[in-house]
């Protein structure tokens, strides 16, 4: 039998976001291989566990999401990144789109995470 987990890592600049999401993803059956608060933590994290899926907050300090987005890419281009935050702006959203990136909304629905997650 396969193991179908998927493992992921969940960066956010805010502690309790980074616990409560990292807590319902494993409730989930989702495998949390490493979190961190910034874009820093974030390029490190991805080198180290090479996870399936990054959740990344954008608008953080040391290294913002974009940043960390342009490092991953250059490590692995196929890096499954997925964004969490509250900038809705329109060159946010055009930015990601650029980069292929799918843009989670905060306050996000968890089940629409698990969702994008798992496909």
């Amino acid at each position: 039998m396969v193991d179908m987990t998927k493992s992921v890592i969940v960066i956010d600049d805010d502690e309790d976001t980074v616990r409560l999401f990292s807590e319902f993803l494993e409730e989930n059956k989702i495998n949390v291989v490493g979190s961190g608060f910034d874009g820093v933590a974030a390029v490190r994290l991805f080198k180290e566990t090479k996870p399936d899926v990054v959740l990344l907050d954008l608008n953080m300090p040391n290294g913002s999401g974009f940043y960390a987005i342009k490092k991953i890419q250059e490590i692995d281009s196929q890096a499954r990144i997925i964004a969490v935050t509250a900038d809705g702006s329109y060159s946010t959203e055009e930015k990601l789109e650029n980069l292929k990136i799918p843009l989670i909304q905060k306050p996000f629905k968890m089940d629409q995470i698990i969702s994008i997650i798992n496909n």
